[in-house]
């Protein structure tokens, strides 16, 4: 997927590389896109939304487990097994009349919270119409945005185009509003606006933004001049990973590849063994997910 949980300025930031010019730019966004998909890889889960239409089998009980998530578009029943999705369960986003959502507090979408659904539970405390899960094979359907959390926050900038809208079409360059507050937009950012997911791809001035359209399965869309631009906020811990991760393997190859690498600034011999840093780890441990 087309997403990295940190941005390409804050590799290159003095606290990091502390790297300047852009001759390396697409080399380090690449490094950047890699180490956040073995994250996801060591976590046995995504931190990024994704929209997608997932099957299950019903095991006839009250509850259906079901991969991070966020929200809920359609559940769907198959109940003959023949292939058709023919009964639809009342409810979406969260729940309705025939399912809930759990943990109910769970709130993947709230910045205080950031944790996501795990399962469907039979909603028994409604006048639904449904008691379970029906036993059977991939009998059922759901479709809905898949992943740990959907945080953002206000990007500062707005849309401006002089036909007043920007079209859902493969337009890559988005013209910003200069007279917005914010500092603009940086390379590797998701940012959100209306219902589009876009993946920030560079920035050639304070007001010229390139960008991948409709990305992770959302749909690419029409917008009205003056939306305002929501950029994606992952796990801080999510981010430190990455950020120690990827440095590490950029200083590994100024190294020419060698196992330890010497610091003029201290004296001291930092010596790889492979494989993601121990700090690394740590960071990642309380949102590593067992796989049943």
């Amino acid at each position: 997927m087309r997403n990295t949980y940190i941005t390409l300025d804050a590799l290159k930031s003095t606290g990091a590389l502390n790297l300047t010019g852009t001759a390396y730019d697409t080399r380090l966004l690449f490094v950047l896109e890699n180490v956040s998909r073995e994250i996801d890889r060591y976590t046995n889960r995504q931190f990024y939304p994704l929209v997608g239409t997932y099957f299950f089998d019903g095991e006839g009980t009250r509850e259906l487990f079901v991969p991070d998530l966020i929200s809920v578009g359609t559940l769907q029943e198959d109940t003959n097994e023949d292939g058709t999705f023919e009964t639809g369960w009342a409810g979406t986003g969260r729940g309705g009349t025939d399912w809930l959502v759990q943990p109910y507090n769970a709130e993947p979408t709230a910045d205080h919270i950031q944790k996501p659904y795990t399962k469907i539970v039979v909603n028994r405390n409604s006048a639904g119409t449904q008691d379970e899960f029906l036993r059977g094979q991939r009998n059922y359907l759901i479709s809905g945005t898949w992943g740990y959390s959907f945080v953002t926050r206000d990007g500062g900038k707005k849309l401006t185009a002089t036909t007043g809208s920007i079209g859902g079409s493969a337009t890559t360059t988005l013209v910003l509003n200069s007279t917005a507050t914010g500092t603009g937009l940086e390379v590797g950012q998701l940012i959100y606006i209306t219902t589009e997911l876009m993946y920030v791809r560079g920035v050639t001035t304070g007001t010229l933004v390139d960008v991948d359209r409709g990305v992770n399965g959302f749909v690419a869309t029409s917008h009205a001049s003056g939306s305002a631009i929501n950029v994606v906020q992952f796990p801080g811990p999510i981010q430190e990973a990455v950020l120690i991760q990827a440095s590490r393997l950029w200083k590994r190859a100024e190294s020419a590849y060698s196992s330890m690498v010497g610091l003029d600034q201290t004296g001291q011999v930092a010596v790889f063994q492979g494989g993601l840093d121990g700090d690394v780890k740590a960071l990642l441990q309380p949102y590593r997910k067992l796989l049943v």
